[in-house]
């Protein structure tokens, strides 16, 4: 990605200029983006390899999926602390709901989330501190 974002720079009628695009090809955008990314991918190693038909022809199929960077944007802002309405802006996701369905909880969230369950209980004191609670007996 870094290789791709310093390609920006294009020269166009002896003249440098920034191009917005990361992919593209002389500054003018991609003709088939999903074609560019299998080839980017395959190209960092990134896929693996199938069979395609009976002679034995092998595709080589990409690991990663473009939309997967918009998914482990969501999810590292989030566990970065990044406020969820502040990360939505930035995803530009419309509603919770869908942006909910892209942080992705995984065994380690779990996993850290009761070890921070465990603390807390653990630190809470053990003797009462503040007037015994009242028993209501036939209420």
């Amino acid at each position: 990605m870094e290789r791709r974002w310093t390609a920006r720079l294009v020269e166009r009628a002896g003249t440098m200029h920034v191009t917005d695009r990361v992919f593209h090809r002389e500054g003018q955008p991609v003709g088939d983006f999903r074609k560019a990314w299998a080839s980017a991918c395959v190209t960092a190693g990134l896929f693996h390899v199938v069979v395609a038909d009976a002679a034995g022809t092998e595709k080589k199929i990409p690991d990663r999926l473009f939309h997967d960077l918009r998914r482990t944007a969501v999810r590292n802002m989030i566990r970065a602390g990044v406020d969820p309405a502040v990360a939505m802006k930035i995803s530009e996701h419309r509603t919770r709901a869908v942006f909910d369905r892209y942080n992705i909880i995984s065994e380690d969230d779990l996993r850290v989330a009761m070890q921070r369950t465990s603390y807390y209980v653990d630190t809470l004191p053990t003797t009462r501190t503040g007037p015994a609670l009242l028993r209501s007996v036939g209420r």
